[in-house]
């Protein structure tokens, strides 16, 4: 059990609660605090997922506000799938809890699995005609990354998910996802008409958090998995899915990277020289 609550929240109704874990972020100038309820217990990557997007959603929430009272305007809302053909990364805990999702019985779990299998086929075949990446020493990691989002965009593959511009799994969406915030238009979500100036910064991204505790645990390098791909990877990965650690250390490791990258992050802010346009 990884509980999320605010301070007047917490209560001492859970008696298997092994620690309450409290810290403050300052997003985008408000200092907010949190509180975590772990229990004593063993914890699989997966099991921090809902804790990571409930605390995605609040950030994501935060800024909203933040951008409301400034009078921006967020196209983002309800019918807009602009950004749902994205190349969209997963955090590995995140890849191990969609499977978990998409094992479920029902008749919609069993066509959004068929989905994700489908457009994978789609995808493993046009890489192996005509991907090529530029890997030489002088290739930063973020070309690589831009020239694979330029790769995939242009198969225009809708995300598995989505159905009649609505997405069939909001609550268990990608918190790549919940991150993505543009203003002005959505037409921004263009990728031939992208323009990152209107691209909104989330203060911190809870999917490099997810990406670098996973790092630490496992002591290994910090990946991603390509949305579509989740289900032939976790196959692959299966006993990385079961391996288990002690749930408070797990959250005390997320919190200190959450709050060194908050750190990090408000120095960035303070010290940004304003860049000019080329």
């Amino acid at each position: 059990m990884m509980i999320l609550k605010e301070p007047g929240e917490i209560n001492n109704n859970h008696g298997d609660v092994a620690k309450t874990i409290s810290f403050e972020l300052d997003i985008i100038g408000r200092p907010t605090r949190f509180s975590i309820c772990v229990a004593q217990k063993q914890a699989r990557l997966s099991d921090i997922t809902p804790l990571a997007r409930m605390l995605s959603t609040k950030l994501a929430i935060i800024v909203l506000d933040k951008l409301h009272s400034n009078g921006e305007f967020v196209p983002c809302r309800k019918g807009c799938s602009a950004c749902c053909n994205y190349l969209i990364p997963l955090s590995v805990p995140e890849t191990f809890r969609l499977r978990e999702v998409l094992a479920m019985p029902t008749e919609q779990g069993r066509a959004v699995s068929q989905s994700f299998l489908d457009t994978a086929k789609i995808i493993l075949n046009e890489k192996s005609k005509k991907f090529e990446i530029n890997e030489s020493a002088e290739t930063s990691c973020q070309i690589q990354i831009n020239q694979l989002s330029k790769w995939y965009a242009s198969l225009k593959l809708a995300c598995p998910f989505l159905s009649n511009n609505l997405c069939t799994s909001y609550e268990h969406r990608p918190i790549a996802c919940r991150e993505h915030i543009v203003t002005d238009s959505a037409l921004l979500c263009d990728d031939e008409r992208s323009d990152e100036s209107q691209i909104v910064q989330i203060p911190i991204s809870i999917l490099h958090c997810l990406g670098q505790m996973t790092a630490e645990l496992e002591q290994s390098d910090i990946e991603a998995v390509m949305l579509p791909l989740a289900l032939p990877w976790v196959q692959e990965n299966l006993e990385r899915g079961e391996r288990t650690w002690s749930a408070v250390t797990m959250v005390e490791c997320f919190v200190e990277i959450l709050q060194a990258l908050n750190i990090e992050q408000s120095k960035a802010r303070t010290t940004k020289i304003p860049q000019l346009c080329s």
